[in-house]
């Protein structure tokens, strides 16, 4: 029984780890996400049930194995878009107890230590999935939503509040992130200093695209350079600097929406919107506008009262595939995937106002710019990784094959099929999230009746409840097929 408890050990390991250490997630996904796209929201509702029962012998649960969070973010962006307001807020918590775990973990604990070892005999699906900047703040964003979808007004502007913390949060964060990752990597390199010398003839992203065979990882870097450079930095979302000021508008606190609204117009100085924005709340503010703001016109009716607010989010966020690259053997490789929006705008019309929507947060940048912030410690880490393991391969079978050379080739031969079986790239992510979001404000019109028009594509008449002074109106449009249009009234004011 001894002699097999190595293969056991790792076979529990694996299955320990999640579905995504021997098949990428993206991969998995796919499925899923072409339902999503057609409009199929049962066959997405059961997927997302089946990933997330109760744990079993015959499940294939995700349930307490690293792979969890990322689920949990599905489902509660899913159930968002369904209408379903309780499960969303259910899944959406327990996402934020799970990235809250993470992060209060000891850096050095048995937990990551096991963790960093099982990712040098496997891959980096091995390691808890612990959300991008950007998971952690659409996060948070979805949660302010959803408490004005329950009618929870006190609950939507207190999570609002907690905006403004939670940009600065994740910026600690991911800095410590980095420090723990340039740890962990430096100390594997002292572990193992063959490998780390054999890495360092590849561990950079200039060293693996000077290599002909890896046109494909050029090209990928080539389209994520381009879409980065639409980011905002700092990990900034936009639509979190919005709802921001939003609330403290509403809180009747405009020198906190000035600052958050300058730093709108910072981040993208050449939006229409953003302009407007900061035009508007620096002469509320009573403060001179900049020259470059001086002929832009400012908003006519109050912000923060009697208004609508439309938010669309439009189309599929981008998303990560695994391609091959070459160290020379060849790795399996994350890189960013696109999606086209399925829509240019919307306009909307009231008995007395029109105007459409325009780009408040470009969802694919920000994931982007993160991603390429990441990149040079993933290819350092990746490399490392596939060296310690071709050196493990080839010194496990030399070590069999001096004793007898027929079971040394059946052991290479075996540690090759295993190598093999877990060269797969980490592609987890938060799939179920919009490309962009675009923003369109106008005041409440005395019939409480909007128009919204798909360009391109068709109208949809809405009225809203006698009891809204205000309302969000949240327009879900993953793709023609799937469109949902959710009315979430502010009493208040």
């Amino acid at each position: 029984m001894s002699k097999f408890s190595p293969a056991v050990f790792t076979i529990c390991f694996i299955l320990g780890c999640g579905c995504s250490v021997i098949e990428n997630s993206h991969r998995q996904k796919e499925p899923m996400m072409a339902a999503f796209a057609a409009g199929d929201n049962e066959a997405v509702s059961a997927e997302l049930a089946d990933q997330l029962e109760a744990p079993g012998i015959f499940t294939a649960s995700v349930i307490n194995t690293g792979d969890e969070l990322h689920w949990q973010l599905e489902a509660g962006s899913f159930a968002f878009h369904t209408g379903n307001f309780e499960a969303a807020l259910m899944h959406l918590t327990r996402a934020e107890t799970l990235i809250a775990d993470y992060d209060e973990r000891a850096r050095i604990s048995l937990r990551d230590i096991g963790a960093n070892a099982g990712m040098l005999l496997t891959n980096l699906n091995t390691l808890p999935y612990r959300g991008f900047c950007r998971d952690r703040m659409m996060l948070q964003i979805y949660k302010s939503l959803v408490y004005l979808s329950l009618g929870r007004e006190d609950a939507f502007r207190a999570q609002l509040r907690r905006l403004r913390m939670a940009q600065k949060q994740i910026q600690d964060d991911f800095r410590e992130f980095f420090e723990s990752e340039s740890a962990a990597i430096e100390a594997a390199k002292r572990e193992h200093p063959q490998a780390a010398s054999r890495a360092a003839e590849s561990d950079s992203a200039e060293k693996l695209t000077a290599d002909s065979d890896n046109a494909e990882f050029a090209a990928g870097l080539s389209d994520l350079h381009q879409v980065a450079h639409r980011g905002y930095g700092n990990f900034l979302n936009p639509a979190a600097l919005f709802l921001s000021a939003l609330g403290s508008l509403r809180d009747g606190n405009p020198e906190n929406a000035r600052i958050d609204l300058q730093r709108l117009y910072e981040a993208m100085p050449d939006n229409p919107l953003a302009q407007a924005y900061f035009a508007t709340i620096l002469d509320l503010t009573g403060r001179p506008r900049p020259a470059e703001l001086q002929n832009v016109e400012s908003f006519k009716f109050p912000l923060d009262r009697d208004c609508v607010y439309i938010l669309f989010a439009n189309g599929r966020s981008g998303a990560f595939r695994q391609i091959s690259a070459y160290f020379p053997v060849m790795i399996a490789w994350p890189v960013c995937e696109f999606y086209p929006a399925p829509f240019r705008s919307l306009t909307v019309e009231s008995q007395n106002f029109r105007t459409r929507t325009h780009l408040l947060a470009d969802m694919d940048a920000i994931i982007a710019q993160e991603f390429e912030e990441r990149l040079p410690l993933m290819i350092t880490r990746i490399i490392l990784s596939t060296a310690i393991k071709e050196a493990g391969k080839y010194a496990a079978a030399y070590a069999v094959y001096r004793e007898n050379e027929l079971a040394g080739a059946f052991v290479y031969a075996g540690v090759a099929l295993y190598t093999a079986a877990v060269n797969t790239a980490d592609t987890r992510s938060w799939e179920i999230l919009p490309k962009e979001i675009q923003l369109a404000q106008l005041p409440m019109p005395d019939d409480r009746k909007i128009s919204l028009t798909f360009d391109p594509g068709t109208s949809f008449p809405l009225e809203l409840p006698e009891n809204c002074r205000s309302a969000i109106i949240y327009v879900s449009a993953p793709s023609p097929q799937n469109v949902a249009i959710h009315i979430l009234p502010l009493t208040t004011r």
